[in-house]
């Protein structure tokens, strides 16, 4: 029987512990509190007047929910031109295009990828909620039987 090997047991200098402590410190710093905070309250509205909406038998409240979502994302998608979050470089360009289309090219990605950051702040909160919707009225169910 082969017998197993044994991971070595990292040990860290205390030069890489300290980094490693400052470096997460600034990025604990640099997390948007603002940002957070807004997501939460849209999500917060947005939850207790759908569900309000829902206990009152409210027929249009889902289908309205759902398309909302869809709008955003497909917005999204569009705008940003799919998912990528770094704009467009000037060696990705074909080369044949002058200095002046690259460059406008490039302007017009930077603006795009700006608005679609802005179309995300209401639109994690409005898929937030389409997902736990989803959650509550198709898998619960199934969990019960």
């Amino acid at each position: 029987m082969a017998k197993k090997k044994r991971k070595k047991k990292r040990t860290y200098t205390y030069d890489e512990l300290t980094s490693a402590k400052s470096d997460l410190k600034a990025s604990l710093r640099r997390f948007n509190y603002k940002l957070a905070l807004l997501l939460i309250a849209i999500f917060a509205v947005l939850a207790v007047v759908y569900y309000i909406l829902i206990a009152m038998c409210v027929v249009w409240a889902m289908p309205v929910l759902y398309t909302a979502a869809a709008v955003l994302f497909s917005a999204f998608f569009i705008i940003n031109r799919g998912f990528s979050r770094e704009p467009v470089s000037r060696e990705m360009l074909p080369d044949d295009w002058t200095e002046e289309k690259k460059d406008a090219y490039i302007a017009d990605d930077t603006e795009r990828k700006a608005l679609a950051r802005k179309l995300m702040i209401p639109m994690v909160p409005v898929l937030l909620l389409v997902g736990i919707d989803i959650l509550i009225v198709m898998v619960l169910p199934m969990l019960r039987t």
